[in-house]
């Protein structure tokens, strides 16, 4: 694949180069030099598509916009590399953009890269969904987005693509979570119908109490898609689709953080931020400013995972009523995972990602919603 062929440069434009500043640390793709892409970690592209984003298609302008507010911050303490491929060759129609998108992600995931999507619309997440499945293996996808984005009758546009998502006899997603939805803005026969698939569902006011808490959600994750919706209009407002309520751009930082610690994500989506709506560049900003956390959680990425050989971990054992759990706690991170109940006799051990308090709460012989949407019994 000639992955040049399928982008137009993009040239940082800034009076004053400063050797502190991101434009400064990130490399950028140019026709007139020759890149080893097995020298990054990280790769951002552009993608202008916002055709099927519904009220919202000037967001296909967005990319740029996200791009001058980050370039513009501070690097942090990283030794993490990373290249900016510029902006995908939209197709004629939505659907070449799609299979360029797809096959652009495809390869860039099988190079072991970690991809920085600036869109665009939403709805980008079903090309970067088939570039994940050429993994061949189940998918954890996580949307953080005010609404479900599930049905619109045979639509399909960027408020309506998850029931597209998961209809496919083939389809590899094992799991889907939606964090900082709002329950007025959802039908609660869908919100039904999406628990009994087994997502997860993550209303606001559940997120905003603690963010910490969404960590172990996240970990696990293949990919993570960023709607503008899910912040609040006061910090972001480059939407249609903009609430006075939500989450703040302090918490979208955090998650981002979370996401880039994760060991299990390889790709990120920032969608629907219409730039001809935004006020002072605060939405872009507030995309930048959670891509710079999402770099600096990559920098301190730990391969925490306890490993029986390695001895990484304390375990612990803990009678929860009428239930008898294991729970493993990382010694490098403190961070924690509860093994699942076996379904066979002789099955191996399947960890779930939790928290502190979900151990604590077993404790005092009781199950956190985290642990009993997810073990079997």
């Amino acid at each position: 694949m000639k992955i040049k062929d399928y982008f137009d440069y993009y040239c940082p434009d800034f009076d004053e180069p400063n050797d502190e500043k991101l434009s400064s640390f990130v490399d950028f793709y140019s026709v007139s030099e020759e890149f080893d892409l097995s020298n990054y970690n990280i790769v951002i592209i552009g993608v202008q598509e916002g055709r099927l984003s519904l009220r919202n298609k000037t967001c296909a302008f967005a990319p740029d916009e996200i791009r001058s507010e980050l370039y513009d911050l501070y690097k942090g303490d990283w030794s993490t590399n990373i290249l900016d491929l510029g902006n995908l060759k939209i197709g004629q129609s939505v659907t070449d953009t799609y299979v360029a998108l797809k096959e652009v992600v495809q390869y860039l995931l099988h190079k072991n890269k970690q991809v920085l999507i600036l869109g665009g619309g939403h709805d980008l997440i079903t090309p970067i969904y088939q570039g994940h499945s050429s993994l061949g293996k189940p998918l954890s996808f996580a949307s953080a987005d005010a609404y479900l984005d599930f049905q619109d009758g045979e639509n399909y546009h960027s408020n309506a693509f998850l029931s597209k998502l998961i209809s496919s006899s083939s389809s590899l997603l094992s799991k889907y979570t939606l964090l900082g939805y709002q329950g007025y803005m959802c039908s609660p026969s869908e919100v039904d119908l999406l628990r009994n698939l087994d997502f997860n569902l993550i209303r606001l006011g559940e997120l905003n109490a603690d963010v910490s808490e969404m960590e172990p959600y996240i970990r696990d994750l293949d990919h993570l898609s960023i709607d503008l919706s899910v912040v609040k209009s006061s910090d972001a407002p480059a939407t249609v689709d903009s609430s006075p309520n939500g989450i703040t751009a302090e918490t979208l930082c955090s998650l981002m953080r979370y996401a880039g610690m994760s060991h299990g994500i390889k790709s990120v989506l920032f969608s629907e931020l219409n730039p001809r709506l935004d006020k002072n560049q605060q939405s872009s900003k507030t995309f930048a400013q959670s891509i710079w956390y999402f770099i600096e959680g990559f920098h301190l990425r730990n391969d925490d995972f306890p490993e029986i050989s390695s001895n990484n971990f304390k375990k612990f054992h803990v009678s929860a009523g009428f239930l008898d759990l294991v729970f493993y706690k990382s010694s490098l991170t403190n961070r924690w995972w509860v093994e699942l109940l076996k379904t066979k006799q002789n099955a191996p051990i399947s960890l779930l990602s939790c928290s502190v308090k979900d151990y604590n709460k077993a404790i005092e012989g009781n199950l956190s919603e985290r642990l009993l949407s997810q073990l079997k019994f």
